[in-house]
């Protein structure tokens, strides 16, 4: 890695890597709120492409500790690309838009429960 870039930043080949390219907000429609925690919401939506219900986890990284919340990110999304389980929700990558992570997972309902694990 060149001298003048920092590790951890998008600039970064390896983090550059574990986001996808495209604008997620035309790729994602009807979203809809199901959850919210400290670290973002969740959202139902549909994959435009695949017309596929996913869960989508929103996480901001502006603001206060940004650094720190960007760090966490990129974190989540290592773990997330390596998880592969029966009893897991199936991770389909991450996008990045305005200083906020779109995570995009599979959507699963049980019982009139949503079950998203992050």
């Amino acid at each position: 890695m060149p001298s003048s870039v920092r590790a951890g930043s998008l600039k970064d080949p390896e983090v550059a890597e574990l986001f996808c390219r495209e604008d997620p907000e035309k790729l994602f429609t009807d979203l809809r709120e199901i959850g919210h925690g400290s670290f973002g919401a969740v959202y139902f939506a549909h994959d435009i492409r695949t017309n596929e219900v996913v869960a989508i986890k929103k996480m901001s990284y502006s603001g206060k500790q940004s650094n720190e919340k960007w760090q966490d990110i990129i974190k989540e999304v290592k773990f997330l690309q390596k998880l592969r389980h029966p009893n897991t929700v199936e991770y389909h990558g991450c996008y990045l838009r305005e200083h906020t992570a779109w995570c995009i997972l599979s959507h699963v309902q049980i019982n009139d429960h949503v079950c998203v694990v992050f």
